[in-house]
């Protein structure tokens, strides 16, 4: 596969517009392309996500990767230019897409392109094509790295925290307690906390709790009887649901706590012999993923998975979003070589 052919392919998706629940045109495309290469027979299909089964039998590697992307920004470019590719989704992640198309080619792998990635996390089309796939011993998600295999992710934990005060009219607020206020202590508590550093198959990953948002209900000329908090919490592989939760409640002591939604970490699998062995071969850099990403859902279904693809995170969701063309055709022959190892 020549560079030109990965650079041409990656434009021809950046090309055709998929934004979060707007994706069926590219994915009627990817099917119609499975289809075309490999035979029905050996195609699924669950609402905009399309499946690519193996001709061969296990063990088997998959590529997966997602075929939405953010809404583009006004006045964003499509070619190929200075040895880039720009076009929305460049990055996150067309480039990686056109990767999986052209090994899944070549190769004999499992190919799984999901839609909805972007939006909120239960539309998220990954887990019911999964569920149609074979056993798989390993997945590659081609989400932008810059090349780097990025291993584990932390978890996310979302919760609310209500801090009550009193209705007033804002002339006169001694009549009234401001919930603003009341949540002083609270905040500070919260702004003093420290990161907590966690090791992980000597992978460093951290804990972290943010206050991500504070919205009163009041007018604008009433003391508000009430402030919500909407807490993140961010923690490393290794800790469940129970106790992520045990730390949020631990802080903010004092204050009721409404668990939001859940999403578990990531394990890391660098002890996974097949890939151990092809990032010694390889020569490939290794870091945590300090932000969730669908390794998670893979490996709480049991199947190690790792992060490694073409484009550059700094460029996610930016306007002017680019790939470098170089850096696409180095992940298309680093994945070539774990494919046939």
């Amino acid at each position: 596969m020549s560079t030109s052919d990965l650079a041409r392919r990656t434009l021809e998706l950046v090309s055709v517009a998929s934004v979060t629940r707007e994706e069926r045109v590219l994915a009627d495309q990817t099917q119609s392309w499975a289809e075309q290469h490999f035979g029905a027979d050996r195609v699924r299909r669950w609402r905009d996500g399309v499946l690519v089964l193996p001709k061969g039998p296990g063990p088997h590697l998959a590529l997966v990767g997602h075929l939405d992307t953010v809404p583009p920004a006004a006045g964003q470019p499509t070619e190929i230019r200075d040895g880039r590719v720009y076009g929305c989704g460049a990055s996150d992640m067309k480039a990686g897409v056109a990767v999986m198309m052209a090994l899944l080619e070549q190769y004999d792998a499992v190919g799984v392109f999901y839609d909805r990635e972007e939006g909120p996390g239960d539309e998220n089309g990954l887990v019911p094509l999964l569920e149609m796939a074979p056993e798989l011993d390993l997945a590659i998600v081609l989400e932008p790295t810059n090349n780097e295999v990025q291993v584990g992710c932390v978890g996310s934990l979302h919760a609310r925290v209500t801090v009550a005060g009193q209705r007033a009219h804002s002339a006169r607020p001694w009549q009234g307690k401001n919930a603003v206020y009341e949540a002083v202590p609270l905040l500070q508590r919260l702004a003093g906390l420290e990161r907590r550093e966690v090791q992980v198959q000597g992978q460093t990953f951290y804990e972290v709790l943010t206050v991500t948002q504070a919205n009163t209900a009041n007018p604008r000329n009433a003391v508000p009887d009430a402030l919500v908090l909407n807490l993140n919490y961010r923690f490393a592989p290794g800790r469940d649901q129970q106790s992520a939760r045990d730390q949020v409640v631990q802080a903010c002591q004092g204050y009721e706590v409404e668990l939001l939604d859940f999403a578990p970490a990531g394990a890391v699998c660098l002890d996974h012999p097949r890939l151990a062995g092809w990032i010694e071969s390889q020569g490939l850099v290794v870091t945590s993923k300090q932000a969730w990403t669908d390794v998670a859902q893979l490996t709480a279904r049991g199947v190690p998975a790792v992060n490694f693809g073409p484009g550059e995170p700094a460029q996610a969701h930016q306007a002017g979003e680019w790939a470098e063309i170089a850096a696409i055709e180095a992940n298309y022959r680093a994945l070539a070589r774990l494919i046939t190892a």
